[in-house]
Order: structure tokens, then C-alpha cells, then sequence
């Protein structure tokens, strides 16, 4: 289990993968997320990360999830 601390730093990390994948033009998928937050050295499942995403909705980030088949990609919305 991911100590307490990593895991308010996840929500941020979660933030940065989504705008980077943003800024590259490119959605990134819940593996991709969990890979790269594992690259940093912080443990999470699916449902947290999910739980982090729609925190960041709430937040204002613009966020938006694209159904493929079974999987599921993000990606920020473009803000006019």
C-alpha cells in the first residue's frame, strides 16, 4: 500500500501525465497512467486513480474520457 504522503503527490503526478499527454497531442490510458506513476516510485490501482480524476474534474481541470471499445483513454478538452 502506497504511504499517505505518495499518495497526495499521485493526484499532482495524475494532473502532470494528463497535460503532458495533452501537450503531445495524445490521450493516455488508465496502463499508461499506472505505468508512469510507477515509474515515479508511487503505487495505485485503478479505482484511485479514478478517484483522483474525477477530484481533478472538480477541481476544473477539463478532463475528458474517450470509451475505445473496452478500454478507456483521457485527454484534456481544449478550452477556447
Amino acid at each position: 500500500m502506497a504511504k499517505k504522503t505518495d499518495g497526495k503527490l499521485k493526484i499532482l503526478y495524475v494532473k502532470d501525465i494528463l497535460e503532458d499527454a495533452y501537450g503531445s497531442g495524445r490521450t493516455v490510458s488508465m496502463r499508461e497512467i499506472l505505468g508512469k506513476l510507477s515509474e515515479r516510485g508511487i503505487s495505485a490501482e485503478r479505482k484511485s486513480v479514478s478517484d483522483d480524476i474525477r477530484l481533478l474534474r472538480q477541481y476544473g481541470l477539463p478532463v475528458f474520457c474517450i470509451r475505445r471499445g473496452k478500454a478507456t483513454v483521457y485527454t484534456l478538452k481544449k478550452t477556447p
